[in-house]
C-alpha cells in the first residue's frame, strides 16, 4: 500500500501548521487515488513530527511510502535531518520503502510556474 507525507517545518504559530494540514488536505484530493495513506507532518515546534507520521502510515497498512518536502531551498533539513529520519525507519522497518521526493523549490518548472503566477 502506497503513503505519502508532506512535511514541513512547523511552526510556533498554530494558524500556520492548520494552514499547512489544510493544504496537505486539498494537495490529496488533487492527487485521487494515487496514494491510499496521505498525510503530513513537521519537522519540529508542531505534530505529528515525521516519526508519528510514519508510524502511523506503517501502522495503517503503508509499505511503500513517499516523502515531500515542502522546503523551498535545501538547507540543513533537506540534505541532513529528513534522510536520517528516513534511515532511521528503514532499520525500524526492514520491509518499509521510504523515498524522499525532490523538494518543493528543485520540482521542475516549478520557477518557471510561479513566474506565471506572480
Amino acid at each position: 500500500m502506497k503513503g505519502f507525507i508532506l512535511v514541513a517545518h512547523g511552526s510556533r504559530r498554530a494558524a500556520a501548521n492548520e494552514e499547512i494540514a489544510a493544504f496537505a488536505g486539498e494537495l490529496a484530493a488533487g492527487m485521487g487515488d494515487k496514494f491510499a495513506v496521505i498525510g503530513h507532518a513537521f519537522w519540529e515546534l508542531a505534530e505529528p513530527s515525521l516519526e508519528q507520521a510514519i508510524d502511523a502510515q506503517v501502522a495503517d497498512g503503508a509499505t511503500d511510502i513517499r516523502l515531500f518536502p515542502y522546503f523551498l531551498a535545501q538547507g540543513k533539513h533537506v540534505v541532513k535531518d529528513l534522510p536520517s529520519v528516513l534511515e532511521q525507519k528503514r532499520e525500524q522497518y526492514p520491509q518499509l520503502s521510504i523515498t524522499l521526493l525532490p523538494h518543493l523549490g528543485a520540482l521542475p518548472g516549478f520557477a518557471d510556474w510561479l513566474g506565471r503566477q506572480l
